[in-house]
């Protein structure tokens, strides 16, 4: 009588075995097979090519610190830039990402790495920083498809990058330190006025600010504005120009204030405006 002999085949990723247990048993041993198959070749992937479990957290967006600045000629204003990740926190920048630079430098010079800034002569510039953060690659993710064919393994994987952040503030440099700010409603006065009011919506109303009670101190361009109620006004602030515009929204009130950093590093507020929309 002739005899059946027992062996086994490993073909591609795929095993079949043949033996003399029952199905039930053979069809357990190729599932156990081919899952730890699955697993080795999944971690030797994933690890080789430098994935993880954990993703840090990247750069957003950037801003520069103060927001505006204002100061005499011969005087400087030390500025940074700080980062926003993707989790929320903020951090300061390293400054060999950063690159500075004023729109006029006879107006104010920055150094560039540094973010110093020099007043030269009276007037407003635009400081600009340029900040180039590298985006960490997520690293490998490998998919595991098995069916009635061979086992298959996708991969893929993605690799750091790098990302251009700009920011920009605007500087106004005056003949002395701003120690006091005023604004109002009236190009060119330097009356500490308290209210507006203005008809409808929508409707603009331009506001003026001016350093230590003189009108050629114009800080129009360089304080942060801000409005208190953004559904009844909003006002512009941050811009190269145009800056303290407000826009009217709905009847009801905001209050409107200015304020900047001098060389000093102090912070100088205006008074607050009452703008009542009707």
């Amino acid at each position: 009588m002739g005899s059946t002999g027992t062996g086994s085949s490993f073909v591609g990723s795929r095993s079949e075995f043949s033996s003399g247990a029952s199905g039930h048993r053979r069809k357990r041993v190729r599932v156990r097979l081919l899952l730890t198959a699955a697993v080795g070749l999944f971690l030797s992937t994933f690890l080789g090519c430098g994935g993880g479990f954990f993703t840090h957290p990247t750069v957003s967006t950037a801003y520069i610190s103060p927001a505006t600045a204002a100061m005499a000629t011969g005087k400087t204003a030390q500025l940074a830039v700080y980062g926003i990740y993707s989790d929320g926190s903020t951090q300061k920048l390293g400054e060999d990402l950063t690159t500075w630079s004023s729109s006029d430098t006879t107006v104010a010079t920055v150094s560039s790495p540094g973010g110093l800034v020099t007043g030269v002569s009276a007037g407003t510039v635009t400081i600009t920083a340029t900040t180039t953060a590298t985006i960490p690659g997520t690293g490998c993710h490998v998919a595991v498809t098995y069916g009635n064919g061979p086992l298959t393994l996708t991969e893929t994987c993605t690799s750091a990058s790098t990302e251009t952040f700009t920011s920009t503030i605007p500087v106004t440099v005056t003949a002395t330190d701003v120690n006091r700010a005023v604004i109002n409603t009236t190009e060119g006065s330097t009356v500490s006025q308290s209210t507006a009011t203005v008809s409808g919506a929508p409707a603009a109303l331009q506001f003026y600010a001016y350093g230590n009670g003189d009108a050629s101190n114009d800080l129009t361009q360089a304080v942060t504005w801000t409005s208190s109620n953004p559904s009844v006004a909003t006002i512009t602030s941050g811009l190269p120009n145009g800056n303290g515009l407000a826009t009217t929204m709905a009847a009801g009130t905001a209050n409107i204030t200015a304020s900047t950093t001098n060389s000093s590093g102090q912070v100088v507020n205006s008074q607050t405006i009452v703008l009542t929309v009707q």
